[in-house]
């Protein structure tokens, strides 16, 4: 009696592991950030709530932007200290979804990223509210231990130019 209990409950487990490993392939990459369909739009809400604009250059076939996604700027969009704090959009340069850029001229996410120049992915650029980069792109997946701290430092650029001292 005792052995059968056991095996049911792991066949409970082996059946709890199998459904959510389905949820997690199942489950698109891209489907975790907001894509960037309009910018103007965007830059309005930035300049309402004073926060910078984080753009994700990505492309749906390149792992290493796959572990950017998830490994950092998922995470980031969530955390308590950066809600409400900053934007995060993400474009597919190999993409051609149409958007409208910070100006409101329609484009696509392919002839955006080109006309920023944008050669390799994933790239990450912060922009202030009227569309302006704030620091040096952050180009490639660099080494774990300071691509957080690169990614929130081109973040505080942002607040910095978006919510300056004494105002």
């Amino acid at each position: 009696m005792i052995l059968l209990n056991i095996f049911r409950r792991w066949d409970s487990l082996i059946v709890a592991w199998a459904v959510s490993a389905t949820a997690l392939v199942a489950t698109p990459a891209t489907a975790q950030l907001l894509s960037a369909d309009d910018l103007a739009q965007t830059a309005a809400t930035a300049k309402a709530r004073r926060a910078p604009v984080l753009i994700a250059f990505m492309q749906q076939s390149c792992p290493y932007c796959a572990i950017a996604r998830r490994d950092y700027l998922v995470p980031l969009q969530s955390a308590p200290q950066w809600q409400g704090r900053v934007l995060i959009r993400e474009i597919e340069v190999d993409r051609s979804t149409a958007m409208r850029d910070f100006a409101g001229t329609a484009t696509t996410h392919r002839a955006y990223a080109r006309s920023l120049g944008v050669k390799r992915v994933p790239t990450l650029i912060v922009f202030d509210g009227d569309g302006q980069p704030v620091a040096p792109p952050i180009t490639g997946l660099l080494a774990d231990d300071f691509y957080q701290l690169y990614i929130e430092q081109a973040m505080e650029a942002g607040l910095a130019r978006m919510r300056p001292r004494g105002r």
